[in-house]
Formats: C-alpha cells, sequence, structure tokens
C-alpha cells in the first residue's frame, strides 16, 4: 500500500507508547528523515523535545518531484516490473538501476563524484550496445549496480510516492506552514545546511526557519561547509556531530 510520512510518524508513536515510551527527547532526522522528525514534532508536540532536521524541508519541491517522478518512471516501465508482481525476483533491476543513477547524481556533488570516479575500473559493457567509455559512466553504473543488491523495488517506489506527497501543511489540514508550528513553542530547533546540497538547496531550511520565526518557536539555523554534496551528513558526520552533542545535551 501507499503510505505517507504522516503515517509513519502516527505508526512510529503508537509502537513507542505500546513500548511505554511517552516522550522523546528528540527526533533527528537527515534528508528525508528530517520530514519525519518534522512530521513528529508538528503531529505530537507534546512528545518531542526536540527537533534537529538535517537538510531536508517542509514540503517537497518542484525540482524533486521532477527527479523522482523521472525515478518512478524508470522504474515502472522496465518489462520485468510486472505491475509490481516481479517476486519470487528478479524484478525491474535495470528500471531501478536506472533510478539510481537519476538520484544519486543530486546526492553526491559533481565535485567529490568527480574525485571518487578517479579510482574507477573502466568496464566496457553497459547498457544496451553502448559501451562505458570513462571514469564517470563507470563509477555511476557501479553504484546502480551496488544499489539493486541491497534494494527492492516495490519499497522503493513505496519511499519515492511518500516524498512525492509530503507537505507537512497539507499533512497538517492547514494552508500555512507556520502554523503547523504554532502547539510547538516549547520545542527547541536546530536546523542543518549545506552549502553544496543539489537536493535540498540550502533556501529550504531558510523557508523552514523563517516559519519557525514566524510561529515564535525556538530555533538556530547552522550552514555546514562540505563539497560532498546532500550526502555529507552521512560521509562526514564530524562536521555535525559536535553541533548535535551540544544541541542534545
Amino acid at each position: 500500500p501507499s503510505i505517507t510520512f504522516a503515517d509513519i510518524a502516527d505508526t512510529q508513536v503508537a509502537l513507542l507508547r505500546s513500548l511505554g515510551i511517552e516522550r522523546l527527547h528528540a527526533a533527528v532526522g537527515g534528508s528525508t528523515g528530517g520530514f519525519l522528525a518534522l512530521s513528529l514534532a508538528t503531529r505530537y508536540p507534546d512528545f518531542v523535545g526536540k527537533v534537529a532536521p538535517l537538510a531536508s524541508g517542509v514540503k517537497a519541491t518542484a525540482l524533486q518531484t521532477i527527479q523522482n517522478f523521472e525515478q518512478i518512471t524508470a522504474v515502472q516501465n522496465d518489462p520485468a516490473f510486472q505491475g509490481g508482481d516481479y517476486y519470487p525476483g528478479p524484478g525491474p533491476e535495470r528500471g531501478l538501476m536506472l533510478a539510481r543513477m537519476i538520484g544519486h547524481k543530486t546526492f553526491v556533488s559533481l565535485a567529490a563524484m568527480e574525485e571518487r570516479a578517479r579510482g574507477e575500473v573502466i568496464r566496457r559493457e553497459g547498457p544496451g550496445t553502448y559501451q562505458i567509455s570513462n571514469t564517470l559512466e563507470s563509477y555511476m553504473w557501479h553504484q546502480a549496480e551496488k544499489f539493486v543488491q541491497r534494494f527492492d523495488a516495490n519499497s522503493y517506489l513505496r519511499i519515492m510516492e511518500a516524498w512525492q506527497g509530503f507537505d507537512l501543511a497539507a499533512d497538517a489540514g492547514l494552508d500555512d506552514v507556520s502554523e503547523v508550528f504554532v502547539p510547538c513553542k516549547h520545542q527547541e530547533y536546530l536546523v542543518f545546511s549545506i552549502d553544496s546540497d543539489v537536493c535540498f538547496y540550502p533556501d529550504e531550511q531558510a523557508d523552514l526557519t523563517w516559519n519557525l520565526k514566524l510561529a515564535d518557536v525556538p530555533h538556530r539555523r547552522i550552514t555546514v561547509h562540505s563539497e560532498k554534496g546532500h550526502d555529507s551528513f552521512l560521509v562526514d558526520p564530524d562536521l555535525f556531530a559536535p553541533h548535535l552533542r551540544d544541541f542534545l545535551g
């Protein structure tokens, strides 16, 4: 079934409460994990004390929507997709590989991609009759091959669909994002931007902090300098960890 980040937040809170956990010290998440952190904090403001979204935003942008749609189309147009009923496999591997290549170029900066590709061995096999001819192509093909070994296509589509539909204000039945944060005045937010991010541009975190300001919610924004792009919070955690340790207390 299709799910939303609001659905995920609701089920996680239900699970936590069933385990006897009545309040979270903090909700921390990077990228679409930031969607979940924001959903938890705004849907259950008394359940969450601190919130730290890393390289995230309050809704899916036009560019993200287009790129996600390209990935969905790549997977579903693979003849091996079979309407999603491809089990026991192997499934739409070529479509999922293409989807990964479409998405990967937004997660890693071009400079970092070129640096990583320098060590690639150029392999001649490629899509169809085309022969891979340089290290960047070989790097992207290798990333795509690795991805299909650890990700199920239907699971990936569910994530894409949830991302496509994410809108913090609309999920709350409101027109203005700042209204979503009105019940959150007791919370504290630490918002991270990455200056080389082309998946969640820093403007998106600026919009988030502006709406926090309008709602009079305590917040702070830190812009991290990294040449590694959106995935910096994964590959360069030391740039974030000291700020998070201080924030989480």
